[in-house]
């Protein structure tokens, strides 16, 4: 009964932040998002008991659909560009949900409310107007809940916390993460297991490292956090991740804050080498990263090549695709294992194919063109925010990290969706800059008038 109850107190602030349509209610997912397993951790082991159904797991997605329904509740406000991406995505979702539903029975609801979530993030994101101090609070909202969720990982990395044991018995992770010793395990802090929290802190961090204004109070020392936890998770994605939006960043935008960046990357350089040798893992930590250097000889590079065939044939067979809830972690609550389909999220591409067929999956990636060509309009015309810019980079990084795993959905993907959703809707600054120009042509004008001269 303690997890309906601590369910319902998580619940009691976001229907009071839903009710007064405040825009703190993604701060409050965020957090919540960040969170809730730990919580969950805590009170199954407090019970002696491994609950897989516990309602605290499920806080984000209610909160999440909270947001649809504002969304919902909105719609007709949203201008025709927005309109026509969130129904690509929703005919996309909806012809996904059907199928599925038939397919997969409750493994299908579990997954909808994965995929609204986002999208829902996305059309909340863009009810802010253009709002600079909501976008600022937002992102700052992520870093925190990063920096807290890694000073608790190293808490976790150095102590083995007992509520923590429990779990990885319960779940049958002993092993897979690790020896349950201290400095033994590899980091999964808060959240469901190592993948979904390092694909969360490496998004997190990159706006943290590419622009000041979105750093917290901690500055640098909370992005040097960051990137050190992200190692103690041994998920070389994440590396290629924030390495790879820094890279990209500057090569979008003309060369912004092209020194900032090279900062960052001459410290990293110098300093991570002397913080690695430092650590009592320091040898499996080197392993892992040697292997960027071989990649096609890791046994995790060749698993993926052969999850890879068997995706692109599961495709080819499978037209209308096999639904939500067939793959990824709706599919392993699904078929209670690691079948074939259940893992094909190890490739984001084919998990998004395989699960809406050809058509959703050409109405989904559709959507995710209308983006990135209205993100392009919009620097066209004349409108260079730092949010726009952001939204480049991490388009362009997340369609390189899709093909080793589906970003789209969990903790990491409200990053993507809150950038993008705030950028597709500039709001008052464009259209002063209309107005600005509109002002310049007319005094043009009228000196010109002046300066002509007039008939005797």
């Amino acid at each position: 009964m303690i997890d309906w109850f601590l369910a319902l107190i998580i619940l009691v602030p976001a229907v009071m932040l839903f009710l007064s349509r405040s825009f703190y209610l993604l701060d409050y997912l965020i957090f919540i998002s960040v969170f809730n397993r730990g919580i969950r951790r805590y009170v199954d082991w407090l019970q002696g008991e491994f609950n897989p159904f516990s309602p605290i797991s499920l806080t984000p997605l209610v909160i999440s659909g909270l947001i649809f329904l504002v969304v919902l509740q909105n719609a007709g406000q949203f201008s025709d560009k927005v309109s026509r991406i969130l129904q690509m995505f929703a005919i996309a979702i909806g012809l996904g949900f059907a199928i599925g539903f038939l397919s997969n029975g409750l493994a299908a609801v579990y997954a909808l409310a994965e995929y609204v979530a986002p999208v829902s993030v996305i059309g909340f994101a863009a009810m802010a107007g253009g709002n600079e101090q909501v976008l600022d609070r937002w992102v700052k909202s992520v870093g925190w809940a990063a920096t807290l969720a890694c000073a608790y990982g190293w808490y976790q990395y150095y102590t083995i916390p007992e509520w923590d044991a429990f779990w990885v018995r319960a779940v049958g992770f002993e092993g897979y993460l690790g020896n349950l010793k201290p400095t033994e395990m590899v980091v999964f802090s808060t959240m469901a297991e190592r993948g979904p929290f390092a694909g969360f802190i490496s998004f997190a961090v990159i706006p943290m490292i590419l622009s000041r204004r979105w750093r917290n109070q901690l500055g640098w020392l909370a992005v040097a956090l960051i990137f050190a936890t992200i190692l103690l998770t041994f998920v070389r994605t994440a590396i290629i991740t924030v390495a790879l939006a820094t890279l990209v960043y500057p090569l979008l935008n003309r060369g912004k804050n092209t020194m900032q960046i090279m900062i960052a990357l001459a410290v990293v350089a110098i300093g991570l080498p002397l913080f690695m040798n430092a650590l009592p893992s320091s040898e499996k930590i080197d392993e892992r990263l040697d292997t960027l250097q071989s990649i096609t000889e890791d046994g995790s590079f060749t698993g993926r090549i052969d999850i890879a065939a068997y995706g692109i044939g599961a495709v080819l067979r499978n037209p209308l695709g096999s639904g939500l809830g067939s793959t990824g972690l709706a599919g392993r609550v699904n078929t209670g294992g690691l079948d074939s389909q259940a893992v094909i999220g190890d490739n984001g591409y084919l998990e998004i194919l395989l699960t809406f067929g050809w058509i959703g999956s050409a109405c989904f990636f559709y959507g995710l063109a209308l983006i990135w060509i209205n993100l392009r309009d919009l620097e066209k015309s004349g409108h260079r925010s730092d949010a726009i810019m952001m939204s480049k980079a991490l388009m362009v990084t997340g369609a390189v990290v899709l093909m080793v795993g589906n970003w789209l959905v969990g903790p990491g993907a409200i990053v993507f969706c809150l950038f993008v959703g705030y950028a597709m809707v500039p709001g008052n600054k464009l259209e002063e800059l209309r107005r600005l120009l509109m002002a310049l042509a007319i005094i043009e004008a009228q000196e010109s008038d002046t300066a002509t001269p007039q008939p005797s």
